[in-house]
């Protein structure tokens, strides 16, 4: 049976915490998989060209299937993987790290046996806690002199303990390693004052709750301190927000790498889930709906492009560079605000002017914007 927890604090925090060995699904976990799925979808092929082996560690796996038939994570991983085995010729590696004894049980003797894997995927179920598994890990890792590779790690909490922020970092500045984090801020606010050590621990800030505790408003600040601390190691850091269905958030997915690569392709896994560029989903929406839908996200990329160019004049390049990097929007969502730009069609924008011959001398063709383009963004 699951662990039980001692009555107090620690019982309540964790609430919303199941206490079956499956159980049902929420709409906002769906969307999480979805965007797991989605994201994973282009990362194994990517990955896979040029490397030996890939991990995919899941540190809070769960049982593989929830009451109503849904997959859970380690099967989401599995399934993309097989439908993308032709193009995967190395070695995958998948650790499922479950610490409650029969979830673990679950999914090692009922799901995993009825995947059929290639000779190339390895499975391992780690019967631990997270904090102890990955620990062990990178220790021996370092002990050895050993370079860890590349590695995704979906690590899905239900409460505040287990996550201690100096594994995540330590992962992070491991080449080619990136995590999606389940970060539960509303959880983190409520119990800021009753489990302040968890709370810096979690973080990795020894002021975080304090600061959390002045905050007007606790759970964006708690928010920002994570993003703060993952910044010491990722350069880059994707938000999603997920809501109950009062659409009062319950907690953020904190992606982190350093790839540029791999973030434009959470971004477009984002993007998925949530077309209205906001990234956050709310279990009030129809639970057959898994998208929001704002037609036109050029129309305000178009004036933040102009705004941050005005006056310059730059390789469309560094256009969808910063857009990519700075912003929630997508190289597409850029080329569609370039076009806006020329003929003048961007409220609360003004207007560019774009060369006749490209950087490398070719002619450039009418309403295109590939790289190398010469854009003036007028005064």
């Amino acid at each position: 049976m699951p662990t039980r927890i001692a009555p107090g604090v620690e019982e309540a925090k964790t609430m919303a915490a199941p206490k079956t060995t499956i159980w049902p699904a929420d709409p906002h976990t769906l969307a999480k998989h979805a965007l797991l799925r989605g994201y994973l979808e282009a990362w194994f092929p990517i990955l896979a060209r040029h490397q030996g082996r890939l991990i995919y560690y899941d540190g809070f796996a769960g049982p593989g299937r929830y009451q109503d038939g849904q997959e859970g994570s380690p099967l989401v991983a599995l399934d993309v993987a097989l439908r993308h085995r032709k193009r995967l010729n190395c070695e995958l590696v998948f650790v499922f790290v479950e610490e409650d004894l029969e979830r673990a049980r679950w999914l090692e003797q009922v799901e995993l046996p009825r995947v059929n894997r290639p000779d190339n995927f390895k499975v391992q179920v780690l019967k631990q806690r997270f904090e102890d598994a990955l620990r062990s890990t990178l220790d021996a890792l370092d002990a050895q002199g050993l370079e860890i590779a590349p590695t995704f790690a979906f690590v899905d909490p239900f409460g505040l303990k287990g996550l201690p922020f100096p594994l995540i970092e330590r992962l992070l500045q491991r080449r080619s390693c990136e995590v999606l984090v389940t970060f539960m801020t509303r959880d983190v606010n409520r119990f800021v004052i009753e489990l302040p050590e968890h709370v810096a621990d979690l973080i990795g800030n020894p002021s975080a709750p304090d600061a959390i505790r002045r905050a007007p408003d606790g759970a964006s600040e708690a928010r920002r301190l994570y993003e703060s601390s993952l910044r010491r190691t990722a350069r880059f850091v994707r938000t999603f927000r997920m809501k109950d269905e009062r659409s009062a958030l319950i907690y953020d997915l904190f992606f982190a790498t350093n790839h540029p690569l791999g973030h434009a392709r959470m971004k477009e896994a984002m993007w998925k889930v949530d077309r209205s560029g906001a990234f956050s989903f709310s279990d009030g929406l129809n639970p057959d709906q898994t998208v929001l839908f704002t037609p036109n996200p050029e129309v305000d990329l178009g004036p933040r492009l102009w705004g941050h160019f005005r006056g310059r004049v730059v390789d469309t390049a560094e256009v969808y560079r910063h857009a990519l990097d700075e912003t929630v929007y997508l190289q597409k969502h850029a080329l569609a605000a370039l076009r806006l730009l020329e003929v003048g069609s961007c409220p609360g924008a003004g207007r560019i002017e774009v060369e006749a011959l490209k950087r490398d001398g070719t002619k450039r063709r009418p309403r295109t914007f590939p790289e190398g383009t010469i854009v003036r963004f007028v005064e």
